[in-house]
Protein backbone atom coordinates (compact mmCIF):
# COMPACT_ATOMS: atom_id res chain seq x y z
CA UNK A 1 0.00 0.00 0.00
CA UNK A 2 3.07 2.27 1.06
CA UNK A 3 4.65 1.49 -1.94
CA UNK A 4 1.79 2.84 -4.20
CA UNK A 5 1.93 5.88 -2.52
CA UNK A 6 5.88 6.30 -2.98
CA UNK A 7 5.68 4.76 -6.77
CA UNK A 8 7.59 8.28 -8.04
CA UNK A 9 10.31 8.09 -5.59
CA UNK A 10 13.73 5.75 -5.69
CA UNK A 11 13.90 2.75 -3.91
CA UNK A 12 17.56 2.16 -2.94
CA UNK A 13 17.13 -1.58 -2.16
CA UNK A 14 13.94 -3.93 -1.96
CA UNK A 15 11.84 -3.23 0.98
CA UNK A 16 9.32 -5.61 3.16
CA UNK A 17 6.42 -4.06 4.55
CA UNK A 18 3.95 -6.29 6.67
CA UNK A 19 0.50 -5.26 6.71
CA UNK A 20 0.06 -2.65 9.77
CA UNK A 21 4.12 -1.40 9.12
CA UNK A 22 4.57 2.07 10.66
CA UNK A 23 7.45 4.25 8.70
CA UNK A 24 9.16 6.74 8.84
CA UNK A 25 12.23 7.85 6.23
CA UNK A 26 14.11 11.07 4.93
CA UNK A 27 13.78 11.60 1.07
CA UNK A 28 17.07 13.30 0.13
CA UNK A 29 17.43 15.81 -3.08
CA UNK A 30 17.97 13.02 -5.39
CA UNK A 31 14.09 11.42 -5.05
CA UNK A 32 15.63 8.99 -2.98
CA UNK A 33 14.72 7.27 0.04
CA UNK A 34 17.48 7.41 2.67
CA UNK A 35 16.94 6.37 7.03
CA UNK A 36 13.80 4.20 6.03
CA UNK A 37 12.63 2.66 9.87
CA UNK A 38 9.92 -0.06 9.64
CA UNK A 39 8.14 -0.68 12.90
CA UNK A 40 5.00 -3.08 13.29
CA UNK A 41 2.10 -1.41 14.63
CA UNK A 42 0.75 -3.28 17.55
CA UNK A 43 -3.45 -2.33 16.12
CA UNK A 44 -4.84 -5.13 14.20
CA UNK A 45 -5.05 -3.96 10.67
CA UNK A 46 -7.23 -6.81 9.27
CA UNK A 47 -8.27 -5.88 5.65
CA UNK A 48 -11.64 -7.01 6.56
CA UNK A 49 -12.27 -5.25 9.54
CA UNK A 50 -13.14 -1.84 10.74
CA UNK A 51 -9.90 -0.30 10.93
CA UNK A 52 -9.51 -0.35 6.84
CA UNK A 53 -12.90 -0.72 6.47
CA UNK A 54 -14.08 2.32 4.91
CA UNK A 55 -10.47 4.30 4.02
CA UNK A 56 -8.95 1.12 2.37
CA UNK A 57 -6.37 2.63 0.21
CA UNK A 58 -6.84 0.07 -2.63
CA UNK A 59 -10.13 1.31 -3.32
CA UNK A 60 -10.43 4.91 -5.41
CA UNK A 61 -12.42 6.65 -4.06
CA UNK A 62 -12.47 5.17 -0.64
CA UNK A 63 -15.94 4.16 0.99
CA UNK A 64 -15.36 7.11 3.24
CA UNK A 65 -15.21 9.65 0.83
CA UNK A 66 -18.14 8.49 -1.13
CA UNK A 67 -20.30 8.45 2.50
CA UNK A 68 -18.88 12.40 2.79
CA UNK A 69 -20.59 13.01 -0.68
CA UNK A 70 -23.69 10.86 0.42
CA UNK A 71 -23.71 13.52 3.15
CA UNK A 72 -24.36 16.32 0.93
CA UNK A 73 -26.25 15.34 -1.50
CA UNK A 74 -28.43 13.76 1.29
CA UNK A 75 -28.22 17.12 2.58
CA UNK A 76 -28.84 18.78 -1.14
CA UNK A 77 -31.92 17.30 -1.70
CA UNK A 78 -33.51 18.02 1.74
CA UNK A 79 -32.77 22.01 0.54
CA UNK A 80 -34.23 21.42 -2.89
CA UNK A 81 -37.54 20.04 -1.02
CA UNK A 82 -37.53 22.80 1.42
CA UNK A 83 -37.00 25.41 -1.00
CA UNK A 84 -40.09 24.33 -2.98
CA UNK A 85 -41.99 24.55 0.39
CA UNK A 86 -42.36 20.95 0.70
CA UNK A 87 -43.02 19.59 4.27
CA UNK A 88 -40.79 16.31 5.48
CA UNK A 89 -42.42 14.19 7.35
CA UNK A 90 -41.51 11.39 9.44
CA UNK A 91 -44.05 8.13 9.45
CA UNK A 92 -43.53 4.93 11.49
CA UNK A 93 -41.10 1.82 9.88
CA UNK A 94 -43.00 -0.79 11.82
CA UNK A 95 -46.86 -1.50 11.10
CA UNK A 96 -49.32 -3.40 11.16
CA UNK A 97 -49.85 -4.17 7.57
CA UNK A 98 -47.04 -4.08 4.72
CA UNK A 99 -48.11 -3.50 1.26
CA UNK A 100 -49.35 -6.90 -0.09
CA UNK A 101 -47.93 -7.03 -3.79
CA UNK A 102 -46.45 -10.03 -4.63
CA UNK A 103 -43.06 -9.42 -5.51
CA UNK A 104 -42.23 -7.99 -1.99
CA UNK A 105 -40.90 -9.89 0.84
CA UNK A 106 -41.80 -7.94 3.88
CA UNK A 107 -39.74 -8.48 7.04
CA UNK A 108 -41.90 -9.69 9.82
CA UNK A 109 -41.74 -9.03 13.21
CA UNK A 110 -43.35 -10.07 16.62
CA UNK A 111 -45.09 -6.50 16.42
CA UNK A 112 -46.11 -5.77 12.78
CA UNK A 113 -43.74 -5.74 9.69
CA UNK A 114 -41.05 -3.38 8.61
CA UNK A 115 -41.90 -0.97 5.70
CA UNK A 116 -40.97 -1.87 2.29
CA UNK A 117 -42.20 2.14 1.80
CA UNK A 118 -44.05 4.86 3.63
CA UNK A 119 -46.53 5.33 0.89
CA UNK A 120 -49.69 4.39 2.80
CA UNK A 121 -49.15 6.11 5.50
CA UNK A 122 -47.75 9.21 3.70
CA UNK A 123 -50.98 9.04 1.67
CA UNK A 124 -53.38 8.94 5.09
CA UNK A 125 -51.30 12.69 5.21
CA UNK A 126 -52.41 13.62 2.25
CA UNK A 127 -56.33 12.56 2.59
CA UNK A 128 -55.72 14.69 5.85
CA UNK A 129 -55.17 18.20 3.88
CA UNK A 130 -51.06 18.07 3.31
CA UNK A 131 -50.50 19.12 -0.07
CA UNK A 132 -46.73 18.62 -0.99
CA UNK A 133 -44.68 16.19 1.66
CA UNK A 134 -41.61 14.30 1.15
CA UNK A 135 -39.83 11.87 3.23
CA UNK A 136 -36.19 10.42 3.47
CA UNK A 137 -36.65 6.88 5.30
CA UNK A 138 -34.90 3.58 5.50
CA UNK A 139 -37.44 0.75 3.61
CA UNK A 140 -36.89 -2.98 4.16
CA UNK A 141 -37.56 -5.26 1.65
CA UNK A 142 -36.31 -9.29 2.13
CA UNK A 143 -34.92 -11.77 -0.25
CA UNK A 144 -33.40 -8.60 -2.44
CA UNK A 145 -29.89 -9.30 -2.80
CA UNK A 146 -27.03 -8.27 -4.87
CA UNK A 147 -24.79 -4.90 -5.91
CA UNK A 148 -27.60 -3.34 -6.31
CA UNK A 149 -29.86 -4.64 -3.65
CA UNK A 150 -29.61 -4.29 -0.09
CA UNK A 151 -32.33 -5.78 2.51
CA UNK A 152 -32.19 -2.18 4.35
CA UNK A 153 -32.24 0.82 2.01
CA UNK A 154 -32.58 4.70 2.02
CA UNK A 155 -35.86 5.70 -0.10
CA UNK A 156 -36.56 9.21 -1.02
CA UNK A 157 -40.33 9.47 -1.47
CA UNK A 158 -42.69 12.21 -2.39
CA UNK A 159 -46.34 13.90 -3.34
CA UNK A 160 -47.72 16.61 -4.89
CA UNK A 161 -51.63 16.94 -4.60
CA UNK A 162 -53.52 18.24 -8.30
CA UNK A 163 -50.65 17.39 -10.03
CA UNK A 164 -49.92 15.48 -12.86
CA UNK A 165 -47.39 12.58 -13.01
CA UNK A 166 -45.12 14.40 -15.23
CA UNK A 167 -44.72 17.26 -12.40
CA UNK A 168 -42.79 15.08 -10.96
CA UNK A 169 -40.54 13.51 -13.79
CA UNK A 170 -40.02 16.71 -13.73
CA UNK A 171 -39.11 17.48 -10.13
CA UNK A 172 -36.59 14.42 -10.62
CA UNK A 173 -34.57 16.17 -13.32
CA UNK A 174 -34.42 19.09 -11.47
CA UNK A 175 -32.86 17.84 -8.09
CA UNK A 176 -30.35 15.95 -9.94
CA UNK A 177 -29.02 18.66 -12.02
CA UNK A 178 -29.64 20.82 -9.14
CA UNK A 179 -27.09 18.64 -7.02
CA UNK A 180 -24.70 18.22 -9.86
CA UNK A 181 -24.61 21.91 -9.64
CA UNK A 182 -24.35 22.90 -6.05
CA UNK A 183 -22.28 19.53 -4.32
CA UNK A 184 -18.66 20.55 -4.21
CA UNK A 185 -17.41 16.86 -4.62
CA UNK A 186 -14.19 15.24 -6.50
CA UNK A 187 -17.02 11.72 -6.75
CA UNK A 188 -19.57 13.31 -8.77
CA UNK A 189 -17.91 12.07 -12.03
CA UNK A 190 -21.09 12.13 -14.01
CA UNK A 191 -21.71 14.39 -16.65
CA UNK A 192 -25.69 15.02 -16.09
CA UNK A 193 -28.00 15.11 -19.17
CA UNK A 194 -30.00 18.22 -19.89
CA UNK A 195 -33.18 18.32 -18.91
CA UNK A 196 -36.08 16.98 -21.03
CA UNK A 197 -34.55 13.52 -20.42
CA UNK A 198 -35.87 10.88 -22.99
CA UNK A 199 -39.29 9.81 -22.44
CA UNK A 200 -40.60 6.23 -23.91
CA UNK A 201 -43.73 4.09 -23.65
CA UNK A 202 -43.61 0.48 -22.88
CA UNK A 203 -45.51 -0.62 -25.79
CA UNK A 204 -43.14 1.56 -27.90
CA UNK A 205 -40.30 -0.37 -26.03
CA UNK A 206 -41.94 -3.68 -26.84
CA UNK A 207 -42.40 -2.77 -30.54
CA UNK A 208 -38.95 -1.55 -30.60
CA UNK A 209 -36.67 -4.18 -29.53
CA UNK A 210 -39.27 -7.53 -29.43
CA UNK A 211 -41.71 -6.44 -32.93
CA UNK A 212 -44.50 -6.99 -30.45
CA UNK A 213 -48.06 -4.55 -30.56
CA UNK A 214 -49.12 -4.50 -26.85
CA UNK A 215 -52.65 -3.12 -26.74
CA UNK A 216 -53.49 -3.74 -23.25
CA UNK A 217 -55.79 -6.27 -23.53
CA UNK A 218 -53.60 -9.47 -23.24
CA UNK A 219 -53.45 -12.16 -20.64
CA UNK A 220 -50.40 -14.11 -20.10
CA UNK A 221 -51.10 -16.83 -22.86
CA UNK A 222 -52.23 -14.01 -25.82
CA UNK A 223 -48.96 -12.02 -24.97
CA UNK A 224 -46.95 -15.45 -25.13
CA UNK A 225 -48.42 -15.79 -28.28
CA UNK A 226 -47.49 -12.48 -29.62
CA UNK A 227 -43.92 -13.33 -29.04
CA UNK A 228 -43.65 -16.99 -30.82
CA UNK A 229 -45.64 -15.06 -33.61
CA UNK A 230 -42.69 -12.36 -33.98
CA UNK A 231 -40.03 -15.08 -33.24
CA UNK A 232 -39.33 -14.33 -29.93
CA UNK A 233 -39.58 -17.92 -28.66
CA UNK A 234 -36.46 -18.35 -27.94
CA UNK A 235 -36.66 -15.94 -24.69
CA UNK A 236 -38.97 -18.82 -23.02
CA UNK A 237 -36.60 -21.20 -23.09
CA UNK A 238 -36.68 -22.58 -19.38
CA UNK A 239 -39.66 -20.41 -18.29
CA UNK A 240 -41.92 -21.97 -15.62
CA UNK A 241 -44.69 -23.48 -15.70
CA UNK A 242 -47.47 -20.59 -14.58
CA UNK A 243 -50.37 -22.68 -15.28
CA UNK A 244 -51.28 -23.10 -11.82
CA UNK A 245 -50.62 -19.02 -11.00
CA UNK A 246 -53.68 -16.46 -11.18
CA UNK A 247 -54.16 -15.05 -14.29
CA UNK A 248 -52.70 -11.76 -13.05
CA UNK A 249 -49.29 -13.51 -11.24
CA UNK A 250 -48.79 -15.43 -14.67
CA UNK A 251 -49.24 -12.12 -16.97
CA UNK A 252 -46.43 -10.72 -14.45
CA UNK A 253 -43.97 -13.11 -15.39
CA UNK A 254 -44.98 -13.65 -18.87
CA UNK A 255 -44.40 -10.05 -18.86
CA UNK A 256 -41.03 -9.92 -17.64
CA UNK A 257 -39.61 -12.68 -19.11
CA UNK A 258 -39.87 -10.52 -22.15
CA UNK A 259 -39.20 -7.24 -20.08
CA UNK A 260 -36.13 -8.50 -18.84
CA UNK A 261 -34.41 -8.78 -22.13
CA UNK A 262 -35.54 -5.21 -23.05
CA UNK A 263 -34.10 -3.64 -19.96
CA UNK A 264 -30.73 -5.40 -20.76
CA UNK A 265 -30.69 -2.80 -24.00
CA UNK A 266 -30.19 -0.34 -20.90
CA UNK A 267 -26.89 -0.71 -19.72
CA UNK A 268 -25.13 2.29 -21.48
CA UNK A 269 -28.65 4.46 -22.24
CA UNK A 270 -28.63 8.19 -20.66
CA UNK A 271 -31.47 8.64 -18.20
CA UNK A 272 -34.77 6.82 -19.53
CA UNK A 273 -38.25 7.58 -18.15
CA UNK A 274 -40.76 4.68 -19.16
CA UNK A 275 -44.37 5.14 -18.73
CA UNK A 276 -47.61 3.54 -19.26
CA UNK A 277 -47.17 0.28 -17.71
CA UNK A 278 -50.10 -2.62 -18.30
CA UNK A 279 -52.69 -2.07 -15.87
CA UNK A 280 -51.87 -5.53 -14.25
CA UNK A 281 -48.01 -3.98 -12.92
CA UNK A 282 -49.77 -1.39 -11.00
CA UNK A 283 -51.40 -2.35 -8.11
CA UNK A 284 -51.48 1.31 -6.78
CA UNK A 285 -51.83 3.71 -10.04
CA UNK A 286 -54.92 5.11 -11.94
CA UNK A 287 -55.57 3.52 -15.02
CA UNK A 288 -54.74 5.92 -18.22
CA UNK A 289 -57.78 8.31 -19.24
CA UNK A 290 -55.95 8.08 -23.47
CA UNK A 291 -55.15 3.93 -22.63
CA UNK A 292 -57.79 1.81 -21.45
CA UNK A 293 -55.52 -0.96 -20.38
CA UNK A 294 -52.67 0.85 -18.87
CA UNK A 295 -52.13 2.73 -15.76
CA UNK A 296 -50.55 5.85 -15.36
CA UNK A 297 -46.81 4.63 -14.18
CA UNK A 298 -43.32 6.28 -14.69
CA UNK A 299 -39.91 4.21 -13.99
CA UNK A 300 -36.77 6.05 -14.50
CA UNK A 301 -33.85 3.95 -15.64
CA UNK A 302 -30.17 5.24 -15.45
CA UNK A 303 -27.88 2.55 -17.22
CA UNK A 304 -29.30 -0.84 -16.37
CA UNK A 305 -30.37 0.60 -12.83
CA UNK A 306 -34.30 1.20 -11.92
CA UNK A 307 -33.72 4.25 -9.92
CA UNK A 308 -37.25 5.65 -9.36
CA UNK A 309 -41.02 4.71 -9.48
CA UNK A 310 -44.00 6.54 -9.54
CA UNK A 311 -47.63 7.17 -9.79
CA UNK A 312 -50.72 8.78 -10.72
CA UNK A 313 -52.41 7.85 -6.98
CA UNK A 314 -55.63 5.50 -7.42
CA UNK A 315 -57.99 7.20 -5.18
CA UNK A 316 -61.16 4.78 -5.57
CA UNK A 317 -61.02 2.41 -2.46
CA UNK A 318 -63.35 0.04 -4.03
CA UNK A 319 -60.83 -0.37 -7.02
CA UNK A 320 -57.88 -0.21 -5.01
CA UNK A 321 -59.40 -2.99 -1.99
CA UNK A 322 -60.17 -5.10 -5.19
CA UNK A 323 -56.73 -5.20 -6.58
CA UNK A 324 -55.60 -5.78 -2.68
CA UNK A 325 -57.25 -8.33 -2.46
CA UNK A 326 -56.09 -10.04 -6.57
CA UNK A 327 -52.21 -9.12 -4.51
CA UNK A 328 -53.01 -11.81 -1.85
CA UNK A 329 -54.52 -14.33 -4.43
CA UNK A 330 -51.42 -14.28 -6.16
CA UNK A 331 -49.13 -14.76 -3.39
CA UNK A 332 -51.23 -17.52 -2.47
CA UNK A 333 -50.88 -19.00 -5.60
CA UNK A 334 -46.98 -18.97 -5.75
CA UNK A 335 -46.83 -20.26 -2.08
CA UNK A 336 -46.42 -17.20 -0.31
CA UNK A 337 -47.70 -16.29 3.20
CA UNK A 338 -50.81 -13.86 3.15
CA UNK A 339 -50.26 -10.84 4.80
CA UNK A 340 -52.84 -8.56 6.56
CA UNK A 341 -54.26 -5.73 4.22
CA UNK A 342 -53.58 -1.93 5.80
CA UNK A 343 -57.80 -1.63 6.87
CA UNK A 344 -56.98 1.71 8.15
CA UNK A 345 -55.46 3.15 4.77
CA UNK A 346 -58.55 1.76 2.96
CA UNK A 347 -60.47 3.53 5.16
CA UNK A 348 -58.44 6.71 4.72
CA UNK A 349 -58.81 6.42 0.75
CA UNK A 350 -63.15 6.08 1.78
CA UNK A 351 -62.98 9.67 3.14
CA UNK A 352 -61.52 10.84 0.16
CA UNK A 353 -58.13 11.32 -0.88
CA UNK A 354 -57.66 14.18 -3.89
CA UNK A 355 -56.24 13.31 -7.11
CA UNK A 356 -52.43 13.00 -6.15
CA UNK A 357 -49.08 11.81 -8.05
CA UNK A 358 -46.43 10.42 -5.83
CA UNK A 359 -42.82 9.13 -6.52
CA UNK A 360 -40.42 7.16 -5.24
CA UNK A 361 -36.60 6.97 -5.55
CA UNK A 362 -33.80 4.75 -4.48
CA UNK A 363 -31.43 6.95 -2.64
CA UNK A 364 -28.14 4.82 -2.19
CA UNK A 365 -28.64 3.77 -6.44
CA UNK A 366 -28.77 7.13 -6.65
CA UNK A 367 -25.87 8.05 -5.53
CA UNK A 368 -23.83 4.92 -7.15
CA UNK A 369 -24.97 6.69 -10.73
CA UNK A 370 -23.85 10.05 -9.38
CA UNK A 371 -20.36 8.69 -8.22
CA UNK A 372 -20.36 6.17 -10.63
CA UNK A 373 -20.05 3.20 -7.90
CA UNK A 374 -20.69 -0.63 -8.89
CA UNK A 375 -22.16 -1.98 -5.77
CA UNK A 376 -24.15 -0.29 -3.22
CA UNK A 377 -22.02 -1.30 -0.09
CA UNK A 378 -19.71 1.07 -1.60
CA UNK A 379 -22.58 3.96 -0.29
CA UNK A 380 -23.90 2.73 2.94
CA UNK A 381 -22.20 3.00 6.01
CA UNK A 382 -23.01 -0.83 6.40
CA UNK A 383 -24.19 -3.42 4.44
CA UNK A 384 -26.53 -6.32 6.29
CA UNK A 385 -23.41 -8.58 5.45
CA UNK A 386 -21.64 -5.88 7.67
CA UNK A 387 -23.93 -5.97 10.60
Amino acid sequence: MIKEQLYHFILAEKIELPVGSLISFVINQHSRLENINIKQSALNFDAQGDILRWIHPVKKPARMELLRTRHKIIGGIRKWFDQQNFIETETPLLVSAPSPEAQFYPIKTDKGYLITSPEFQMKRLLVGGFNKIYQLTHCFRDAEKGHLHNPEFTMLEWYRTHQPLEKLMTDIEQIVVNLAVTVASDNLSIKIPSPPWPRESVSALFKKHLDIDLDGSETAEKLRTKAQQTGNEKLFVDFPDVSKLTESLAYEQTFFQLWNHIHAKFIESTPLFVYDWPLPLASLARQSAERPGFAERVELYVNSMELANGFAELTDPFEQRRRFEQDLKNRLSEGREAVPLDEKFLKSLEQGMPESSGMALGIDRLIMWLCAAENIQDVMCFSQEEV
